[in-house]
């Protein structure tokens, strides 16, 4: 319900009016719903796959993600080593999250043979160019 309007409904009338009802007035007369109520915000999606081995059989699943958290425990180098113990590549992040048509990718779950997420990310955007690295602390917008 638009603020500049609630004083002019009276508080037995909002629930009706928030589903979508026009407003009757004591005298008879009616206030359109539109001119009560503001379009509900575009919805938002986040999906995560963490500690999970590569599985493009999720892509209908996450079709249009606004922000996908995805395990990239490796890079494409240790892609047999990602096999064995049930993790991901960079590469297969981004492999998915391109199939998917999320709106953007954000990585995390590193192997700690890593110094640092660049190379991991590096790879990502080789696939999905829109790829961040999720760092402690920090937070991202969805």
């Amino acid at each position: 319900m638009r603020r500049d309007k609630l004083e002019q409904i009276p508080l037995y009338a909002r629930k009706a009016v928030k589903a979508g009802e026009h407003l009757t007035l004591p005298d008879g007369s009616v206030v359109p719903n539109a001119e009560l109520t503001l379009d509900a915000p575009p919805q938002r999606v986040y999906a995560y796959c963490s500690d999970t081995a590569y599985a493009p059989r999720l892509a209908d699943a996450l079709r249009g993600v606004d922000l996908l958290y995805h395990e990239a425990t490796f890079t494409e180098a240790l892609a047999a080593r990602a096999k064995e113990t049930k993790h991901s590549t960079a590469r297969q992040a981004g492999m998915l999250a391109k199939e998917a048509g999320v709106k953007k990718l954000l990585l995390g779950h590193f192997s700690s043979r890593y110094k640092s997420a660049e190379e991991l990310v590096m790879e990502a955007r080789e696939v999905f160019p829109d790829t961040l690295a999720a760092e402690e602390g920090r937070t991202f917008p969805v």
